[in-house]
């Protein structure tokens, strides 16, 4: 079987440096590029890992991993900040398989490495500890039924990356009612952003990632 084909985001990152030298002793994989953030890469048709370094992150690269994921050729192996328990619980709860921190030891690494590989989950064991705290109640567990049918429709077309004049033309209305059902949906939902509404959307299985 040949090596996987392994990309690397913010590889100049002081995490990244070991990170290199465990990836190119292992025959299972080879690195062939690198991008300073995850918006700037564009994948290809070839089967290739991902392993970005989001330590520097926010909730705001959560619609560009959710558009990674619906590609079946790319696995992504992601390294947050564990401060950021937001970010870490969004991320599991979208389906990311592996997700590390930048403390995590060699041997964590090259297991992580194997599970992706082999179709496995890994999480290291700061990002277990973090998962198993007591969640705290979120804004986007609030049910669907709140939210009229036409609005769930235009949820749907800004989780897939619409604009709204894009989903104006989809569905045949202005872009002021499009705006206008943002706004309420951020309203009903009590939710702060675009990129919220695009969580909740994925969290709520209206975003196909298959």
């Amino acid at each position: 079987m040949p090596a996987t084909r392994t990309f690397l985001v913010n590889p100049n990152y002081v995490s990244m440096m070991g990170w290199k030298q465990i990836i190119g002793e292992s025959p299972h994989f080879q690195i062939v590029g690198a991008a300073e953030s995850i918006s700037e890469w564009s994948p290809d048709v070839s089967q290739t890992l991902l392993l970005a370094d989001l330590s520097q992150a926010n909730s705001e690269v959560l619609p560009k991993i959710s558009q990674l994921m619906g590609r079946s050729n790319i696995d992504l192996l992601l390294v947050v900040d564990l401060e950021n328990t937001n970010l870490i619980q969004e991320l599991k709860e979208i389906g990311i398989r592996g997700i590390l921190t930048t403390h995590c030891d060699a041997q964590e690494i090259k297991n992580a490495l194997e599970s992706i590989r082999l179709g496995k989950r890994f999480y290291c064991g700061d990002i277990l500890d973090v998962l198993m705290q007591p969640p705290t109640p979120e804004k986007s567990n609030k049910n669907l039924e709140i939210l009229s049918n036409r609005e769930i429709e235009v949820l749907k077309w800004v989780a897939k990356g619409l604009t709204t004049t894009q989903i104006a033309d989809q569905l045949h209305v202005s872009t002021h009612t499009i705006n206008s059902h943002r706004k309420n949906m951020l309203k009903k939902l009590e939710l702060a952003s675009p990129v919220e509404l695009i969580v909740y959307a994925v969290k709520k299985g209206l975003v196909d990632l298959g």
